[in-house]
């Protein structure tokens, strides 16, 4: 499965709802994700070089504004490649539900993987139909960036496909009035990592 992926920041997450209701977006729920990221053994590829991810992702999911409450949670192990395009974040990935995550966990420090860290985003998410595509879009905030981006996602199962994937999100978030320069390839660790440098 290849994620067709694409993020942008944004300063006002009020007037993206507002925008989003316009254009016939469909609140669907929110989410809070706690994603804990890891490495490999030592000795062996280091992902921050290949541009590979290893995530433990435990999914929060609730009904907000003034929706019936509910609590839902979920447990991933995922695999994300290296990224395949000059302008986006689209990667090949395998995403695997798992029932309990302190043990995997616990396996994965028993063969040796290193934990590097763990990012939590704060997400709300959007379904919306656009020229007959079915789009998720995210209005996420990451609480340790103090920072508001969108995300836009498809998935394909081929190659061939990606370029007219792409294509229709940036046609997509065009309607809002965000540009194809505005693209960030660089995922919420590596803009954390980033950040945390520059302290």
């Amino acid at each position: 499965m290849i994620e067709v992926e694409i993020k942008v920041k944004i300063s006002d997450p009020n007037l993206m709802r507002k925008k989003f209701k316009e254009n016939n977006g469909v609140y669907k729920l929110s989410l809070n994700h706690e994603d804990t990221y890891f490495n490999m053994p030592e000795g062996l590829r280091d992902f921050r070089q290949t541009d590979e991810a290893l995530r433990l992702r435990k999914s929060i999911e609730f009904y907000k504004n003034g929706q019936p409450k509910a609590q839902k949670i979920n447990y991933y192990i995922t695999y994300k490649g290296k990224k395949i395009d000059k302008t986006t974040k689209t990667r090949e990935e395998i995403e695997i539900k798992i029932n309990e995550l302190e043990d995997m966990k616990n396996l994965l420090k028993f063969l040796g993987f290193r934990e590097v860290f763990t990012v939590v985003k704060k997400r709300e998410l959007y379904d919306f139909v656009f020229n007959e595509t079915r789009i998720d879009a995210l209005i996420d905030y990451i609480p340790i960036l103090k920072q508001h981006f969108v995300e836009v996602e498809l998935i394909t199962e081929s190659l061939d496909d990606v370029e007219k994937s792409k294509e229709i999100l940036f046609q997509f978030l065009g309607k809002f009035g965000i540009k194809k320069q505005e693209s960030i390839r660089k995922s919420y660790l590596e803009l954390i990592s980033d950040k945390i440098k520059g302290m």
